[in-house]
């Protein structure tokens, strides 16, 4: 049942999921136009004093358009360049989070990694496996 908030599907949970990491990351992109930076550096824990207010806004931004590619994707789920589109942002961001983490050092595995990196993976996982469920 489609009550006009929440995107129709098919039975499945993937658009909601989309919508609900949505969401989470607005959030997540506007507190890092804040002054406190105690957030970001939890992410890039390993070498927080390379967290800086620039690149705190810089990757907010980033995080902004990345939520809304996936809030399109939560809403036209059925489209296969919108599917594709919201599955690269997962890509994207998985190849971030463990570059940090095994090339560059800014980050250790922990709470500020464990996040961002379960969502990235396990989000473009559910995608690529329910892919034909959903775009037809």
């Amino acid at each position: 049942m489609n009550i006009g908030i929440l995107p129709f599907t098919r039975g499945g949970k993937l658009p909601y999921w989309l919508l609900f990491i949505s969401i989470v990351s607005i959030f997540n992109s506007l507190q890092t136009y804040q002054k406190d930076l105690t957030l970001t550096k939890r992410v890039y824990n390993a070498k927080p004093q390379q967290v800086t207010n620039l690149s705190a806004r810089t990757f907010g931004t980033w995080t902004l358009i990345t939520s809304i590619v996936r809030l399109y994707g939560a809403y036209y789920i059925t489209n296969p360049q919108v599917y594709q589109l919201t599955q690269f942002t997962f890509g994207v961001a998985a190849f971030h989070f463990l570059s940090e983490w095994l090339i560059f050092r800014t980050t250790s595995l922990g709470k500020g990694l464990a996040g961002p990196l379960v969502v990235s993976s396990l989000s473009l996982a559910w995608m690529w496996l329910y892919k034909d469920y959903y775009v037809f």
